[in-house]
């Protein structure tokens, strides 16, 4: 009997291998590619007489048979994994012990349990939880193994999110695809997530900017000059918008016309003041900081922060913390004597300093991102420029605070009051490992300076000056600020006990997955980037506006109902929430929207171009009248002969195009009711006729001859499996050559 390491890739394979040096030869160590089993597809769960597509071979897509519920789920091998699976099966017939090291996240947890269920494995299962991959993490990881069943409801959490995804997936894509007549890709978070790029996109296109005015008075002190701005002693008259803003000029006009003569400070500050360096970051921060600062998308920051992770630069990427556990402070003087860092830095250094950001009680199940005092080596340009920001923000928790001078001046002048603010440096403290870049996080305040003065000193007024300024229109999103938003997703919530409780707990997506929903908006071209602007195309926006037409389909593009969804899914893997519970929300959900679809609900109205077509004389969607087809047809002009029409059907695999009989849907081309060509072959009939062949399985077609007008001939959609048939009488005869 043996004791089997299973991993979640092979790097991870290796690096427990280097890390438990002589005594991994007591294990048998193995590892998966990610997930190696996948959900079912919906063809599993149909009835086999579904008729199937002449191109796919897949079942065709049927309004009737939606929703499409499991009763009990199915998973298959993927195809580039069963050689792999196959080998990990031959491990467990001799295991007693399996040691599950999957990533230190939900994922990681389902992807090793579902491969021990898929071999009904009932042996013993410890779990070994590694945050980092040097050698000192991982031999500690292995010190410290657990019981596997501890982790649970991790897995549970990660099957509802699963299962979750392919309900709404599966089933509002084929529904509001049939319906719409062109694909749509509906999911649980890229939908809302769309939705919010659509409502950015709008608010900018919608901005009308407002003008507005500042006063300013020039001040001089026997010290220095200094500009000193109006405060207004109230700003809810004439004069002011809502937000308090000057909006009448004339009124500007005459605060500035007093900001001349003899006037005097009435109140002096300078206070010192300190500021810490920033938390270490986890990954939504670090896709923030390095798409503003590097213009890198979120999946190529999760990428390359997963690359540095693997080659044991970095702890793990995938954390949503950016706290850090007590205990690994007195590792800090190890790892800090091998990291890169400018001598000014190193020079202050205090490796026992204790930042805010070691706290036991904020740590998740991961920790923050930080390095592991690995020599980095051979680091291409990204990986170079994403080791800096983690390495400069660990290495910032142990320099000392910056610190300044926070000064502030309150003038009396021409009978109103003036402001100016400034500050002056002291101390860079951490600052100095960023030189003369400012960090991220760091906010912007007025830095020019001002003259030393005190309270009662005499000022002179020389002049007033106003500037007009314009209201400006929300900023479109990047790839970080999406993060950030879809991080934070109360700041988009009107109602204040929903902002409050998602505040508390929940985000669109997981730090895990977000950069993959933008990577699938943009493939599903409901999205697309202008230089780093993320921009929502004519299609999603259709589909956002859909969607929000019926109570039962708005909830789809709700960013607010999948926060919620994914807080039960936290409250699942936390042991708070049964999945079933989770599970059956989620069903009842997709029953209701499938039947407001079936009714038609919502179905005219849409932008042309985007898949949606606006009824009209022109054009119109009624069932498809071809028997079990289930789609939706949609008619059309001829571009090429005005006046000329056609039905298109969503279900395009089924059959060919229709007939318009009248503003009706006919036959399909060329078949005995309808007319028309098959562009260019030659008259063609009988689309979608079984082949008569044995053992064909597939559809036939009739065609006429280009050489010989009047002569037909039958083309099999299966051209591999035997020659033209021949015609006899309107009908499929033997293939070409065989006997009668």
């Amino acid at each position: 009997m043996s004791t089997v390491i299973i991993a979640e890739k092979p790097s991870m394979a290796r690096a427990i291998r280097e890390g438990l040096g002589a005594k991994a030869s007591q294990y048998e160590i193995t590892n998966a590619f990610g997930h190696i089993l996948e959900q079912a597809e919906p063809d599993d769960y149909l009835p086999d007489d579904l008729p199937r597509s002449p191109k796919t071979k897949k079942k065709i897509w049927r309004m009737e048979d939606l929703p499409i519920l499991p009763g009990e789920w199915i998973k298959h091998p993927k195809p580039d994994a069963k050689d792999q699976l196959k080998k990990i099966g031959q491990l467990l017939k001799n295991a007693d012990v399996v040691i599950n090291a999957g990533d230190p996240d939900r994922e990681g947890q389902l992807l090793i349990d579902e491969i021990l269920e898929h071999f009904r494995y009932r042996g013993r299962v410890q779990r070994v939880w590694l945050k980092a991959l040097d050698q000192e993490n991982v031999r500690k990881a292995f010190a410290g193994l657990e019981d596997n069943g501890k982790y649970q409801p991790l897995k549970d959490a990660a099957e509802a999110r699963s299962r979750a995804d392919w309900l709404v997936g599966m089933n509002l894509t084929r529904a509001v695809t049939l319906r719409s007549g062109a694909f749509f890709s509906v999911g649980r978070v890229q939908t809302p997530t769309l939705a919010l790029i659509v409502d950015r996109d709008n608010a900018i296109e919608h901005f009308r900017p407002q003008d507005y005015f500042e006063v300013l008075a020039k001040c001089r002190h026997v010290n220095g000059a200094f500009l000193a701005k109006w405060q207004p002693k109230h700003t809810d008259g004439p004069g002011f918008d809502a937000e308090g803003r000057i909006i009448d000029r004339n009124l500007a006009e005459r605060i500035a016309a007093k900001a001349r003569g003899q006037g005097k400070v009435t109140r002096y500050e300078s206070k010192e003041q300190k500021q810490s360096a920033p938390l270490p970051f986890n990954l939504s921060a670090l896709q923030k900081t390095a798409s503003a600062r590097f213009g890198m998308s979120a999946q190529q920051v999760l990428d390359t922060a997963q690359s540095l992770y693997e080659k044991k630069l970095t702890s793990y990427p995938r954390s949503d913390c950016r706290y850090l556990p007590e205990e690994q402070l007195a590792d800090a003087s190890h790892t800090l004597k091998r990291l890169p860092m400018p001598d000014a830095a190193r020079k202050l250094l205090d490796p026992r300093r204790k930042h805010a950001a070691w706290n036991n009680a904020k740590v998740t199940a991961h920790n923050a991102i930080i390095p592991t005092g690995e020599t980095p080596n051979g680091l291409s340009p990204a990986e170079e420029r994403l080791y800096q920001l983690v390495m400069q923000s660990y290495v910032a928790l142990f320099l000392p605070d910056y610190r300044y001078l926070a000064i502030s001046a309150t003038v009396e002048l021409g009978g109103e009051t003036w402001k100016a603010t400034g500050r002056k440096d002291i101390d860079p403290g951490w600052k100095v490992l960023y030189g003369n870049g400012a960090d991220d996080e760091e906010e912007s305040e007025d830095r020019a300076p001002l003259p030393q003065m005190q309270t009662g000193d005499p000022v002179q007024g020389q002049e007033g000056e106003v500037q007009a300024k314009q209201t400006k229109p929300p900023a479109r999103f990047t790839d970080g600020t999406l993060i950030e938003a879809m991080s934070n997703i109360h700041k988009f919530v009107d109602d204040p006990e929903a902002k409050k409780k998602l505040k508390e707990t929940s985000g669109l997506g997981t730090e895990a997955t977000r950069a993959n929903i933008i990577e699938t908006l943009l493939k599903r071209d409901v999205l697309e980037k202008k230089g780093k602007q993320l921009v929502s195309t004519s299609k999603g926006r259709s589909l956002i506006a859909w969607l929000r037409k019926d109570a039962a389909t708005r909830s789809m593009a709700d960013p607010v109902t999948t926060a919620q969804w994914e807080d039960y899914l936290t409250r699942i893997a936390e042991g708070a929430l049964e999945p079933a519970r989770f599970g059956k929300a989620i069903t009842t959900q997709v029953e209701t929207i499938i039947g407001r679809l079936k009714e038609g609900s919502g179905v005219s109205g849409f932008h042309r171009g985007s898949g949606f077509q606006k009824q009209g004389k022109k054009e119109k969607s009624t069932p498809c009248p071809v028997p079990g087809c289930g789609g939706t047809v949609r008619r059309m002009e001829s571009k090429k002969k005005k006046g000329v029409f056609f039905w298109a059907c969503s279900n395009r695999d089924a059959h060919p195009l229709l007939a318009d009989e009248k503003g009706k849907p006919g036959a399909p081309f060329g078949s005995e009711k309808g007319t028309g060509s098959s562009g260019g072959t030659g008259s063609s009939g009988g689309a979608g006729t079984p082949c008569p062949v044995p053992g064909c399985g597939g559809t036939v077609r009739r065609i006429e001859s280009k050489k010989k007008k009047g002569t037909f001939f039958w083309a099999c959609s299966n051209r591999d499996g035997h020659p033209l048939l021949a015609d006899e009488n309107g009908k499929p005869g033997q293939p070409f050559g065989a006997r009668k």
